[in-house]
């Protein structure tokens, strides 16, 4: 029974996720190149670039180190950048002793598509509290910051920029989660209800 409630609250709960209160949004990349498109997630957890284009694409980690290639051919990865490593957790991962951001890049192939995908912390809020304007008056919306990843398309450098906004949450969004949360609980006791029921009458049919 313990499974049924998980399972139900397993399917409600993730609609909370779209009224989280933190807005992610890609504006633009430079320089401007057909089969170049960047979009991000809602709440930021992850952004993707796609290039079908004939130009190779380099992302930079955090110390402007080369992070990832993306060509139409595949997408690399440079072992040595920090920025593998801090990528692979929500807040600051541990970084090995041999990532070197100022070592000549080590590149390894991790998909033979055109497109990558990764959690970047330039494009969320990092902050254990909220931002001081948010602070101040949660009860409107604000601009968070303009944020950029530095790529290179080719041998011209260029960025992708976007935005972190503040959304006051939605009394909507509340109310469909906890009252999505509350009519799983009632269908997990009437299910319960419905088997001991079933389980007394078969007990009652043999004893007859």
């Amino acid at each position: 029974m313990a499974a049924a409630l998980l399972l139900v609250i397993g399917v409600t709960v993730p609609a909370y996720a779209a009224f989280t209160s933190y807005r992610t949004e890609v504006t633009g990349i430079t320089p401007a190149t057909p089969g170049l498109e960047a979009t991000s997630t809602l709440n930021g957890e992850q952004i993707t670039v796609s290039n079908t284009s004939s130009a190779e694409v380099v992302v930079d980690g955090y110390q402007g180190e080369p992070y990832l290639k993306i060509t139409s051919a595949g997408v690399w990865q440079n072992d040595l950048s920090p920025a593998v490593y801090l990528n692979k957790e929500q807040t600051i991962g541990n970084i090995p002793r041999d990532a070197n951001a100022d070592q000549p890049p080590q590149w390894t192939k991790i998909s033979d598509g055109h497109r990558a995908q990764w959690h970047d912390h330039r494009i969320h809020w990092m902050g254990a509290t909220e931002p001081p304007a948010v602070a101040a008056d949660p009860r409107h919306p604000h601009l968070i910051n303009n944020w950029t990843i530095p790529i290179a398309v080719g041998e011209t450098t260029g960025e992708i920029a976007g935005t972190l906004s503040y959304v006051p949450p939605s009394r909507l969004g509340t109310y469909l989660t906890y009252g999505g949360i509350g009519l799983a609980v009632v269908v997990v006791i009437a299910l319960q209800v419905l088997v001991l029921r079933r389980r007394r009458g078969s007990r009652d049919a043999r004893e007859a």
